[in-house]
């Protein structure tokens, strides 16, 4: 039985189901920060594939308040979407006037209105069957030492504010190894296997968003190895590719080659080491397995399993999911270098 929760959460959660339902990938309560200030959450953060080549992000600002102040969201809503660059804006809001939906169409902002929220009530009927943002974070507080121990919940937070900075490699590889921390406590802390198994399905989801959008720009590469070659290349060296980061280590270096002693040879040796680290980075993994068209196309439905493993009220492992998502954590699995036999043994 689902354990209660504020009118205002409870309204965004409903909302969340219901674009679920629609097709969407839904992200909740996700942290938008700026240069390390905290700015805002942005309620819910829609992804959509809407073709091969297209994607559209989607944010929502929720008010399920008797004083909405619906006109002055709809300004917030457009600063935010501008901030994070998102394709559309909506806001959900208990008022009914006209005006306010004419006032948003003004201004390209989509205007759920009372009568709309009254309409979507019966999607409450499937709020017990998933766990809110609330009860996740619920959980990770519950482990009296996860402050101490790596502090989860900024971590998760981290993770999910990811989605606010962008869909690109530079996030997505951030986004692995905060994945790979939470790989690690499911080895580690025993006790808490579930909510690490949780977090570690949500994650995969993201990194499959991430995957999703990025597989956009590459969808006209028709050569396989020109593909794996893209994807190696944004795994090892992120955005930046692998001659900018090169001309960021040698205009470095070039500091030291200059004015310290021995300056030629030591800056010759930390290009060399530098250079071995790159190569050793077992990227060639993911880009074999993630480059493949047929991976490619059916990525996105692997983002909506995951979030629904990590949601689910009734917790059910990944082992009876479809090929796809069992591929894909063996995958990661292989990347950390984690034995796929002792990570089966160990959830089960």
């Amino acid at each position: 039985m689902a354990t209660a929760i504020n009118k205002g959460f409870k309204t965004e959660e409903i909302l969340r189901i219901y674009f679920l339902k629609n097709g969407y990938y839904v992200a909740r309560g996700i942290p938008f920060n700026y240069r390390g200030f905290a700015i805002t959450d942005i309620d819910l953060w829609l992804y959509n594939r809407t073709s091969s080549v297209s994607r559209e992000i989607s944010i929502v600002d929720i008010k399920n308040k008797k004083t909405p102040q619906a006109i002055e969201r709809i300004f917030w809503v457009k600063g935010l979407q501008t901030a994070i660059k998102a394709t559309n804006a909506l806001i959900a809001t208990t008022d009914k006037r006209p005006d306010v939906k004419d006032f948003g169409k003004d201004l390209n902002v989509f205007v759920l209105d009372g009568n709309f929220l009254n309409k979507i009530k019966n999607y409450e009927q499937y709020l017990e069957a998933r766990l809110t943002d609330e009860e996740i974070i619920s959980m990770i507080d519950s482990y009296s030492l996860s402050k101490l121990d790596g502090d989860w919940k900024n971590k998760f937070l981290e993770a999910k504010s990811l989605l606010a900075l962008g869909l690109n490699f530079d996030n997505m590889n951030k986004l692995l190894n905060i994945t790979k921390f939470f790989v690690e406590q499911i080895f580690t802390k025993p006790s808490q296997k579930e909510i690490s198994l949780r977090i570690f399905y949500l994650l995969c989801s993201y990194i499959a968003i991430n995957l999703d959008y990025i597989q956009r720009d590459l969808a006209f590469l028709e050569d396989a190895d020109a593909r794996k070659n893209a994807f190696k290349n944004g795994f090892r060296y992120g955005n930046k590719g692998e001659k900018e980061i090169k001309r960021i280590i040698d205009m470095s270096l070039s500091f030291v080659e200059q004015y310290a002693d021995n300056g030629q040879s030591i800056a010759n040796q930390a290009r060399y080491n530098i250079s071995k680290q790159f190569e050793n980075m077992p990227t060639d993994i993911l880009a074999e397995y993630f480059s493949d068209n047929k991976v490619l196309k059916s990525i996105f439905a692997s983002s909506l399993e995951f979030e629904l493993l990590s949601a689910n009220r009734i917790f059910k492992l990944h082992t009876y999911s479809t090929t796809e998502v069992k591929s894909f954590i063996a995958v990661l699995l292989d990347f950390y270098g984690i034995d796929r036999v002792f990570f089966a043994k160990t959830i089960e």
